[in-house]
């Protein structure tokens, strides 16, 4: 039995979310704050025993800050199970849970919802249209007049708006339900907790590891422990109390300890007389039960299995405490494993804290798969390259709430396989980022972020975006996740058209060797071209956008000759080697000047020469203008005003005294008092040619679509 789907209304950050679970290990993934932690604590809340009983009642807080007014508002928890079959072990389940349809599916729901009475009050007053009276007791209720209430076999859809007012009501129309009236088929049948029908072993981030396991509550080493006093044979459980007392007394009968305390009560009875000192005495107290003796064993670490050393446990480093208590959490899984539960839920928050990204994807790829579902929430883009994108949801923080994505739904599984391929290390960073820039190769992943520093003193993670290489032209096998019933982000191609600078013949078969290279890689740009905008068609989440030749020529072309020739001294020693390149790229033809560039960067290689480039980067660099549209298609969500401002601030400072922009801005401290809008007005006004003013075109257009 596993669960298929888990479906949230109104708790935490998460309006209406929906996620999606396969049988083995499931993924979560999401940048901090999106609330990977929010969705353990829902499931918690429906599977583990060990959650402090009072948890249940949940608070003020706890309602989605974008609900706005909570009172009167439910909080719903829903899960759907399947293959509740007929073995024995499922029956209970199936009977409390189960759908009388056939198809071995359940669902059983959480709700925190107002007492009936509450509600019974809301449809009265509501009933009777007293709406002064109905504000006035809605105002009124507390977080103490709400219940917890589980049911299973509800089949209502409460993230449908409709379906919800029908059992919680219309807060903005004033109308509420009647209680007496609840469809018990939509909200389901009253139950108790499943907690005795499954296992659900938790393990918390491990940001505290060493304060954890020195605690009693949460201790997975007590945990282990507990109760296995009763499996130590009855004679050596005597042999070591015997061993115990006698060590007691032995401690307590030393000179020195009965000196102390004599002398103690010696203290006593001079300050406060025979009469009313306290008698006292010294003796030692360890435990002679094996109950708590066993309680107070503590785990001795070494640095490598072959080390003779063993050590407390804060003698280690932060990952090796870590993998310490992630072996513990393990075990008191297959303690668990072992017991008569129908089904085992295994749900692990951020488990590559400290720990190398090796042995990140090891403990990823060797998690337990068999007979349990696990559940892992991530912000490692190791393991989420070791991740199955079919059984990963994304989770995407907005302004009050999150949203959940699917990466892989209504694709193929060829499709899938493909993108699982694709998706290493690097690539993986596209599932976090709020926008994605699809780039070539090496010389974009180089020289776009330069380009953003140079020029706009900013990186592509403080706009909001992340430049992701392909290593090749096939965009197509990756781009396809952003969409509207996949991942909702904004993604760029940034690629080439791989246009002819030589003129070509009419005919092909007049073409010499060169022509006839510069011939086929322009019809290559010319498909790729067709497939891309095929792709993006019907699709506002993906846009190309094409050098017209290829990255070094359209850089060049952009007015960028000057920091070409300033990378002639690290290729060359020979003052005529320097002489004859920058003659060639001086030239007003740019067949001539985008050939030895593209000789220099086939020399050194794309990448090599991309990283010289960059170091001569100035702010007088121009953006390529395709780079900048797609750098706005990416980031258009997340760059505010005030960061366009700042941008601004570094491009007047940043400028040479004789520049256009500085003659424009000579007063430029003084604009740092100009709210962002008036900022960027004025900016926009007396520099129309900047690179800023063509950035914050793209974006408004972009924006007004």
């Amino acid at each position: 039995m596993h669960i298929t789907e888990l479906r949230i209304r109104h708790f935490r950050n998460f309006m209406k979310a929906k996620f999606c679970f396969r049988p083995g290990v499931n993924t979560l993934i999401g940048e901090n704050g999106s609330g990977k932690t929010n969705v353990m604590q829902a499931l918690r809340l429906l599977l583990d025993e060990t959650l402090e009983r009072n948890a249940v009642y949940l608070r003020e807080s706890d309602f989605c800050r974008e609900l706005g007014p909570w009172r009167a508002q439910w909080i719903v928890v829903s899960a759907d199970f399947s293959e509740l079959d007929s073995s024995e072990g499922c029956q209970l389940l199936r009977h409390k849970t189960g759908h009388m349809n056939g198809t071995q599916t359940g669902t059983y729901t959480f709700f925190f919802r107002p007492k009936v009475a509450i509600r019974k009050k809301l449809y009265e007053l509501s009933a009777a249209g007293h709406g002064d009276q109905l504000r006035e007791y809605l105002s009124s209720i507390t977080i103490s007049e709400y219940e917890p209430v589980v049911t299973g076999r509800a089949r209502g859809n409460f993230l449908d708006d409709q379906v919800y007012k029908t059992w919680a009501g219309d807060l903005v129309a004033g109308l509420f339900p009647n209680p007496d009236d609840d469809d018990q088929e939509i909200l389901g049948v009253k139950m108790s907790p499943i907690y005795e029908e499954v296992a659900c072993t938790f393990v918390r981030a491990l940001r505290d590891v060493i304060a954890e396991l020195r605690g009693y509550r949460g201790n997975p080493l007590l945990t282990l422990l507990r109760g296995m006093e009763s499996n130590i044979k009855i004679t050596d459980s005597q042999r070591i109390a015997k061993r115990v007392k006698e060590l007691n007394d032995d401690i307590s009968t030393l000179k020195e300890i009965t000196k102390l305390s004599n002398g103690i009560e010696s203290a006593l009875q001079k300050a406060v007389g025979h009469t009313y000192g306290p008698g006292v005495s010294i003796a030692s107290a360890l435990p002679d039960s094996m109950e708590k003796l066993l309680q107070k064993l503590s785990v001795l670490v070494g640095d490598s299995a072959t080390s003779d050393y063993r050590g407390e446990l804060h003698e280690q480093s932060l990952g090796g405490a870590n993998l310490i208590y992630l072996a513990l959490k393990m075990l008191e899984y297959e303690a668990k494993l072992s017991s008569d539960r129908v089904a085992h839920f295994f749900l692990i928050e951020e488990p590559e804290a400290h720990i190398h990204t090796h042995i990140q994807k090891t403990l990823f790829s060797n998690l337990p798969s068999q007979k349990t579902q696990v559940i892992v929430s991530t912000h490692s883009t190791h393991i989420s390259s070791a991740s199955k994108i079919a059984s990963v949801n994304v989770l995407a923080k907005k302004e009050d709430h999150a949203e959940v994505y699917q990466p892989s739904q209504g694709l193929t599984q060829e499709t899938v396989n493909r993108l699982e391929r694709y998706l290493d290390a690097v690539r993986s960073t596209l599932l976090f980022a709020k926008g994605v820039l699809l780039v070539e190769g090496d010389a974009e992943l180089i020289m776009i972020p330069a380009m953003l520093r140079a020029v706009f003193g900013v990186s592509p993670d403080e706009l909001g975006f992340s430049v992701v290489s392909m290593n090749s032209a096939f965009f197509e096998h990756v781009a396809v996740i952003f969409d509207d019933d996949r991942i909702q982000r904004h993604c760029a191609i940034v690629t080439d058209l791989d246009k002819s600078l030589v003129a070509l013949p009419e005919r092909s078969e007049n073409d010499d060797n060169d022509q006839r290279h510069a011939r086929a890689a322009e019809a290559v740009g010319k498909s790729r071209q067709q497939k891309l905008q095929t792709l993006a068609t019907g699709n506002q989440w993906i846009q190309s956008f094409f050098a017209n030749h290829t990255f070094e020529v359209d850089f060049m072309e952009a007015g960028n000759s000057h920091q070409v020739f300033r990378t002639l001294e690290s290729i060359y020693q020979r003052p005529t080697d320097i002489a004859k390149s920058k003659t060639k790229l001086e030239a007003d033809n740019l067949q001539v000047a985008g050939e030895e560039c593209l000789r220099l960067a086939n020399k050194l290689g794309k990448g090599w020469f991309a990283l010289l480039l960059s170091e001569k980067l100035t702010s007088q660099t121009c953006i390529p203008e395709y780079i900048l549209r797609a750098i706005a298609f990416a980031c258009q969500p997340s760059v505010s005003d005030d960061a366009l401002k700042r941008i601004g601030e570094f491009r007047i400072a940043n400028q040479r005294p004789d520049s256009a922009l500085a003659i424009c801005f000579p007063e430029w401290p003084d604009l740092a008092q100009l709210e962002s809008g008036d900022f960027l007005a004025r900016f926009q006004q007396a520099a129309p040619d900047d690179d800023l003013t063509y950035f914050y075109q793209y974006l408004q257009g972009y924006r007004r679509r």
